[in-house]
C-alpha cells in the first residue's frame, strides 16, 4: 500500500504557486535596478521610455529614506524627482513633517521643470501579470498631481490626483479626488515594462505634491 501511494505521489503534478512581486516588500536601497524593479525619473517632460534615467543616489537615513538623481543635501538640483519608502511598520512623517507615508507605502514626487518620478517593473518572464496599484495624495498641503501606469509607454491608466488620500490619523482625507486605482490584466513578454508615474499636475507645480503608491502583481500560474 505504501508503494502505491508513493508511486501516485510521484506521479501527481502539483499546483505551482503564483509568483508574486511587491513594490513595497521588495522595496531596496543598495540596489538599483533592483531585480525586477527600477527607480529613477523622466529626463525632459515626457513618458517616452527613451526619456528614462536610473536614480543614481540613495540615502537611507531616517524613518524615511530616497532614491534622488544625484546627491543633493537638501531640496535643490539633484534632489526631485524623488523616490521614497516607508520601511517601518507604522505610518512615519516624512521630508519637514509635510506629509506622511503608511507603513511600506512609496512616496515619489516630480520635479519642478515637469520630470516625472518613476518606478518600472521589468516582466521577468512571458506570461499574464494580474497588476494592481494604488495612488493617493498623501502631502498635508493636498497633493496635485498626474499618475500613471503605461505597458510599453503605451497608456493603460490616467488619473488626477487633487487632495489628501493617505492615513487619516495624521490628516483628514479631502480633495476631489484624494486617491486613484488601477487594476488589470496585462499580456507581457519577458523583458517589456509596466511604467508607474507620478508628474507635477495640472497647475504645473511639484509644491506639496508627494504622492504615494503601492503595486503588488502576481503571474498566472498558467503562464508559467
Amino acid at each position: 500500500m505504501f508503494r502505491i501511494a508513493a508511486v501516485f505521489m510521484l506521479g501527481c503534478v502539483m499546483p505551482q504557486a503564483p509568483a508574486t512581486f511587491d513594490l513595497s516588500a521588495d522595496f531596496s536601497y543598495q540596489k538599483n535596478p533592483n531585480g525586477v524593479w527600477q527607480y529613477g525619473y523622466s529626463a525632459g517632460n515626457s513618458l517616452d521610455p527613451a526619456e528614462f534615467r536610473v536614480d543614481a543616489y540613495a540615502d537611507p537615513t531616517g524613518p524615511i529614506g530616497f532614491w534622488h538623481p544625484a546627491f543633493s543635501k537638501g531640496p535643490g538640483p539633484g534632489w526631485y524627482p524623488y523616490i521614497a519608502h516607508n520601511d517601518r511598520s507604522q505610518t512615519m512623517f516624512g521630508s519637514s513633517n509635510g506629509w506622511a507615508a503608511r507603513a511600506g507605502e512609496v512616496a515619489m514626487e516630480a520635479s519642478n521643470a515637469g520630470q516625472y518620478s518613476i518606478v518600472r517593473f521589468v516582466a521577468p518572464t512571458s506570461g499574464t501579470y494580474k497588476i494592481t496599484a494604488q495612488f493617493e495624495g498623501i502631502h498635508f498641503g493636498l497633493s496635485s498631481t498626474d499618475v500613471h501606469v503605461l505597458d510599453n509607454g503605451e497608456s493603460v491608466f490616467d488619473a488626477d490626483i487633487a487632495g489628501y488620500g493617505g492615513d487619516p490619523a495624521f490628516h483628514k482625507v479631502e480633495g476631489l479626488n484624494p486617491s486613484a486605482a488601477y487594476s488589470g490584466q496585462l499580456k507581457l513578454k519577458a523583458n517589456d515594462i509596466v511604467t508607474f508615474a507620478v508628474g507635477y499636475g495640472k497647475n504645473k507645480t511639484n509644491f506639496g505634491d508627494t504622492t504615494g503608491l503601492f503595486v503588488h502583481i502576481v503571474l498566472s500560474p498558467s503562464s508559467r
